[in-house]
């Protein structure tokens, strides 16, 4: 055993979720996320369906 690193435990008493689909990028990045997604079809079409409702609020046009 490393002397240098511990163990613990710590209890969780609520979690938050969080909804994040954004690195703070800029348009172009996020077109082409979108798109490559939308590519993938299935769960990935569905995330690039949520990118593009919360776009808006991200990036200004």
């Amino acid at each position: 055993m490393i002397p240098s690193i511990a163990g613990f435990e710590i209890k969780a008493d609520k979690i938050d979720n969080v909804f994040k689909l954004s690195q703070n990028g800029d348009e172009t990045s996020y077109l082409n996320i979108i798109s490559k997604l939308e590519e993938q079809g299935g769960e990935g079409a569905l995330i690039a369906g949520e990118i593009k409702k919360r776009k808006m609020g991200i990036i200004p046009s």
